[in-house]
């Protein structure tokens, strides 16, 4: 499954763009929309028109309909402040009033909260971002990790983006066409595909 959902972001890993507008804007005229556009965790971008009147919580929802995220409340949007300050998008208030840049008004989807518990999540959606926010913040060097451990976790991640380790085709070069931590080093990627290799099966 997380093969599956991680082959949503496009052929080639290529970031893609998607757009949605809300369901009152066909009576609505544009000058009184605005556009928000947000990251999500795989990098890809989701561009929402809402009304400028509109609040935080008419975000939130477009953007977890879009997903179709059901365990909602482990999940949150992020906007920075003109002084490079980064605040949880709050869902009560107008969303004019809290983002001060834009618009578009721009905001990146993040996890929240997480559960002290992983195996009572219900959902392989939210596992997947889960998996997608972890990748992200150890390869911007968010979260440290040792590196033996960082090979097993980017072998996982190569296992669920290209499937089974095919010979010939998954060489060196490939592997270093993707990047897991800051530093990342010829010789750690040679240790992520010879535990790539014992991946195969692994879905």
């Amino acid at each position: 499954m997380l093969r599956f959902l991680s082959r949503k972001r496009g052929r080639n890993g290529q970031k893609t763009s998607t757009q949605i507008k809300s369901g009152s804007q066909r009576f609505t005229s544009n000058k009184h929309l605005v556009q928000c556009k947000v990251i999500l965790l795989d990098g890809t971008d989701l561009s929402v028109d809402l009304s400028k009147k509109a609040i935080g919580s008419d975000l939130y929802e477009q953007v977890f309909y879009s997903l179709d995220l059901i365990e909602k409340d482990y999940f949150g949007l992020q906007y920075t402040d003109a002084n490079n300050v980064q605040h949880w998008l709050d869902p009560t208030k107008a969303i004019k009033k809290q983002v001060k840049i834009g618009p578009p008004y721009t905001l990146r989807l993040k996890v929240k909260f997480y559960s002290s518990e992983p195996n009572s999540l219900r959902e392989e959606l939210t596992r997947y971002q889960f998996f997608l926010q972890l990748k992200l913040d150890i390869l911007e060097g968010r979260l440290e990790c040792p590196e033996n451990t960082a090979v097993e976790l980017a072998a996982l991640a190569l296992q669920s983006e290209l499937g089974d380790y095919e010979e010939g085709y998954h060489t060196p070069a490939v592997i270093s066409e993707f990047r897991f931590v800051p530093n990342q080093t010829e010789d750690m990627e040679i240790l992520i595909l010879d535990e790539f290799k014992k991946c195969r099966g692994l879905t």
